[in-house]
């Protein structure tokens, strides 16, 4: 997609987003999971969106900041209840600095994946240590790519189906820089909606190579928010990074 550009998915989604995330039983457990280890705060959601965690979050008593790349989805954040409870500025999360040190720091959802080249993500990573406290901690969400789903490094499928929509699902897979362009594609007697998505994959161990780069050591990893076993080959991670002694 050579038009996406890091606003693209948030601008297109925003409207949407809070519906095709509805789960309350996944955020209850997201805010447990986050508040059990954020001390004293405060707390940094890298990619915010449209506040779906960092808000409820801030409803528990802990301080909450937040950057988000997509004007549009911190305009949506913006007009919730609870979100003057939440500080959020928009711009690139390799850019915002809030000259503050944070107990946690999040990327929920993927979010690190919207980091498009290695470069990119091993920069952030770099610069965690410096703004956590010294008992901080990094948790990072993440959906590795299934191998099965590609066809000459691409898929097209059926995400969602019912009487009067559709939403098919393109996606072209570059491997030599682990990026993935997935066009998703909603069909009602209405018209066509489209929401761009693009991100670079990676492997825990990966990851846990990355981090390790930048100063940071694995302390948990679970297959979800509910603190599930991981076994390797799980396609989802929810992983938790202290720095090194």
């Amino acid at each position: 997609m050579r038009n996406y550009s890091a606003e693209s998915y948030g601008d297109a989604i925003a409207s949407v987003f809070d519906v095709v995330n509805d789960d309350p039983a996944e955020v209850a457990a997201i805010v447990e999971f986050l508040r059990s280890r954020a001390g004293t705060g405060p707390v940094l959601e890298a990619g915010i969106g449209t506040g779906r965690i960092g808000i409820p979050l801030a409803g528990t008593g802990v301080e909450v900041f937040g950057v988000e790349v997509s004007r549009e989805m911190a305009n949506q954040l913006r007009t919730k209840p609870g979100a003057e409870k939440v500080t959020v500025e928009v711009g690139d999360m390799n850019e915002i600095d809030f000259g503050r040190k944070f107990s946690l720091v999040v990327l929920a959802q993927g979010t690190f994946g919207a980091l498009l080249s290695e470069p990119a993500q091993r920069a952030y990573l770099r610069r965690v240590p410096e703004i956590l406290t010294e008992d901080g901690r990094l948790v990072v969400e993440t959906m590795e790519v299934d191998d099965s789903r590609f066809t000459h490094d691409q898929y097209v499928a059926t995400s969602l189906l019912d009487v009067d929509h559709v939403v098919l699902s393109a996606a072209l897979r570059d491997p030599g820089h682990q990026v993935l362009s997935i066009q998703n594609v909603l069909l009602t007697a209405h018209g066509i909606q489209l929401y761009p998505v693009k991100f670079r994959y990676y492997t825990a161990g990966q990851l846990d190579e990355m981090a390790g780069d930048a100063g940071l050591r694995l302390l948990e990893r679970y297959s979800d928010w509910t603190e599930a076993d991981y076994a390797p080959g799980c396609l989802r991670h929810v992983s938790v990074y202290g720095t090194q002694d």
